[in-house]
């Protein structure tokens, strides 16, 4: 690796540590509102609320009206995105609600999840094949998700509900040929009418938190850069490395949830969870494993092409030789 290249992956590395940093220590924005009183259907409206202005800015920064108006101008990208826009709420909803019920560990193990949900997305949605070491990783997650269920009685329905909401989200984002930043702007300007019906139905409730001046109002005003901040720091970081560094370090989010959990607030890891985790960790480093291997079986079959390439090459340049008397079998 040269040194441009070795800065631009290192780069790419700060902004994907940072952005899934950023992401794990969501919990904490949200118990603090949790602390306030704000419930999970306020937030997520204050949260697609205060996020477009941040997004139109970063779209103004990049010269991106254009992009957006190319969107409105189709009526099959402006459906699609409204499908997106609408997993990414159930998604963002039930994140808040695992945080404010006190169930983030449920929703570190689902996002640990996340890798395997989107492979299996891939197989029954879009026809792509499984490796073989696929198959047992997919079955220890759904024996993760039965040991508490047959444990405890209950269905860890938030640990599958989030990345499959989640899944879903990213598999109709990758058949629409918009920037992230772009499409978001778009979700956001499409989920903004419900967001501000429901505000104005609190405020002639009086049951709206937004009002007056206290640290509530400057928690709800943030949630617009707590949420596309990590996101910006994302999109900076693909761009600079390859996708197997992006699926190592995308394990940081869910560790530091886990963590923030157990320490901060207060969860307990019960010993069927903890099974549970176990049985999701073996099957996400049998995935990891498996495209490590695969990546380092392609590039060895690109250097053994490579050498192939510059032989043959050589070889046409070569002059035949004068006088060569014809082969005869």
């Amino acid at each position: 690796m040269d040194d441009a290249n070795g800065a631009r992956f290192r780069a790419g590395l700060g902004y994907g540590l940072a952005a899934y940093t950023l992401w794990g220590l969501v919990p904490l924005y949200f118990s603090a509102l949790k602390h306030a009183g704000v419930p999970a259907l306020e937030i997520l409206a204050h949260r697609i609320a205060w996020s477009l202005p941040v997004l139109m800015l970063l779209t103004a920064c990049a010269g991106g009206f254009a992009d957006l108006g190319r969107v409105f101008r189709s009526r099959k990208l402006v459906l699609t995105l409204l499908a997106s826009s609408l997993f990414l709420a159930v998604n963002w909803l039930l994140y808040i609600y695992a945080t404010v019920t006190g169930r983030v560990t449920e929703a570190s193990l689902g996002y640990y999840m996340m890798p395997l949900v989107n492979a299996a997305l891939a197989t029954t949605v879009l026809g792509e094949r499984l490796r073989p070491l696929h198959y047992p990783a997919l079955a220890l997650v759904a024996l993760g998700v039965a040991i508490p269920f047959v444990a405890a009685g209950t269905f860890t329905w938030l640990a599958v509900l989030l990345p499959v909401s989640f899944g879903v989200y990213g598999l109709i984002r990758k058949r629409v040929a918009v920037e992230s930043v772009t499409g978001l702007t778009v979700e956001s300007l499409l989920m903004l009418p419900l967001s501000l019906g429901y505000l104005v139905y609190l405020s002639a409730a009086g049951e709206n938190h937004f009002a007056g001046v206290g640290t509530t109002n400057a928690l709800l005003a943030v949630s617009g850069v707590v949420t596309v901040t990590p996101l910006l720091l994302f999109t900076l970081s693909i761009r600079r490395l390859p996708l197997l560094a992006v699926s190592f370090i995308q394990f940081v989010s869910p560790t530091v949830q886990m963590l923030l959990a157990v320490t901060v607030l207060g969860e307990t890891l019960t010993p069927d969870r903890v099974a549970a985790f176990v049985c999701v960790w073996v099957a996400v480093a049998v995935f990891v494993g498996d495209a490590v291997w695969q990546a380092r079986e392609s590039r060895r079959a690109a250097r053994v092409s490579g050498l192939l390439g510059t032989v043959v090459s050589r070889a046409k340049k070569q002059p035949a030789h004068a006088g060569r008397s014809p082969v005869t079998r």
